[in-house]
């Protein structure tokens, strides 16, 4: 968290204009893919005795569904994290870690289920060249942020995602964003976990 406020602080501190858009993954916990979780730690080199130790914890679960006192039969769980689980967090966040392949042009903070991308002007250039610029990187970014929610099985809910702009000079971004069908909305603040 602290880095993220930095970067954006430092941004401003040097007259450039910043955007920060902060994504909701729609049921994040519970769309954890399995078998792409599993493939992507080991790519990274988990050792194999963990990797076990995951597979069997996300593999292993069963439920029942209960109501008005009448249990269903058992069933197994074939996607989601345990929700409360301490580890459930750790693993979305590893299995998330490849996305700055994806969103290489913003810096990118994951928490939790939080996504904040960060993406600036250019330092040096006047702001209405800084403006136009960061207009075209946002709109590369969202899209981007689409073609990997599909590629990792981890839908976006695009209603609960916002933008936030930062910038020194008077008045916010005049240039509408979209994902999906839905319009980004412009945020004049944003409560990151609480804060």
């Amino acid at each position: 968290m602290l880095l993220f406020l930095e970067q954006v602080l430092s941004m401003m501190a040097n007259s450039t204009p910043v955007a920060t858009i902060f994504v909701d993954f729609k049921t994040a916990f519970d769309q954890l893919w399995f078998e792409g979780c599993i493939g992507k730690l080991k790519r990274m080199g988990i050792p194999t005795p963990f990797l076990k130790w995951i597979n069997n914890w996300l593999l292993n679960r069963r439920a029942y569904v209960e109501i008005q006192g009448r249990k269903s039969r058992w069933f197994h769980i074939h996607r989601g994290g345990p929700q409360g689980s301490i580890l459930t967090p750790t693993v979305f966040i590893t299995y998330h870690s490849d996305m700055t392949n994806y969103i290489n042009m913003a810096s990118s903070y994951m928490f939790a289920d939080d996504l904040a991308a960060v993406v600036s002007g250019r330092i040096g250039e006047k702001y209405s060249l800084q403006y136009l610029d960061l207009e075209h990187r946002l709109k590369s970014l969202l899209d981007a942020l689409e073609f990997y929610a599909i590629l990792s099985i981890q839908p976006i809910n695009y209603e609960k995602t916002v933008g936030l702009w930062s910038a020194c000079a008077i008045g916010g971004p005049k240039f509408c964003l979209h994902m999906g069908d839905t319009d980004i909305r412009w945020a004049q603040e944003f409560k990151c976990l609480g804060y």
